[in-house]
């Protein structure tokens, strides 16, 4: 059984991916990425192509990598940045995913987490959030930090730390009989009939649990 605890500076991860959504504005993901700028021992940060230019607006230090078709790539920075780019002009599959897949064949699963993925058009979004489940074989652990909560997919049996009255959703997108407890609507190897039907619960303990056959998503919204 894998255990995780309540998000904070010092238990997410830190190699960092930043996606091309919206920069991120919360106290939380400024300070995780405040932390590589700083150069903390062990953080490393990522851009899906043109998020490296809503981070050069934010600070000088170049990212480690940007992956993708570089199609939103301003010009002078992919002059900048040289051979820490790594261009994949593949159509089928987006920038995010390209990253993901860069990221595994350099490292090997790893924690990751993800900025930058929400906000900005909402396709890219939606789009960020289905593909979030088919990254289970290339990641250890994947959080999806926004600045309204977090994303946490789910592939093994698991206890996730939370606070009573937290609100929460869990979102199947395999429809599979699953077990959620500690909630105030529980579920026992239960098939949701909606990918909806798993949103707006409410934690009722300070630990939730959740299994499934196939990996989940589960949002935690901030208090």
């Amino acid at each position: 059984m894998k255990h995780y605890p309540r998000y904070s500076l010092e238990t997410l991860a830190k190699r960092i991916v930043l996606a091309n959504g919206a920069f991120p504005q919360a106290p939380l993901p400024l300070a995780l990425i405040d932390r590589w700028v700083a150069g903390a021992e062990g953080y490393s940060l990522t851009c899906c192509d043109g998020g490296v230019n809503k981070l050069r607006q934010y600070t000088e230090r170049l990212p480690d990598a940007v992956v993708g078709d570089l199609d939103s790539t301003a010009p002078e920075l992919r002059q900048l940045l040289a051979d820490r780019t790594h261009h994949s002009p593949d159509q089928e599959t987006n920038d995010l995913t390209k990253t993901m897949r860069y990221l595994h064949a350099s490292y090997g699963p790893s924690a990751i987490t993800l900025l930058g993925a929400s906000g900005g058009r909402e396709d890219h979004l939606l789009a960020n959030l289905v593909l979030l489940p088919t990254y289970a074989p290339l990641v250890d652990e994947l959080v999806m930090l926004t600045d309204e909560g977090y994303f946490l997919l789910i592939t093994e049996p698991s206890l996730v730390e939370v606070e009573p009255g937290q609100q929460l959703s869990v979102f199947d997108f395999y429809r599979q009989p699953l077990t959620f407890r500690g909630v105030r609507w529980p579920l026992e190897a239960h098939t949701l009939p909606e990918l909806s039907s798993g949103s707006l619960n409410c934690a009722t303990a300070p630990e939730v649990y959740l299994e499934a056959e196939r990996p989940l998503l589960l949002y935690v919204a901030n208090l």
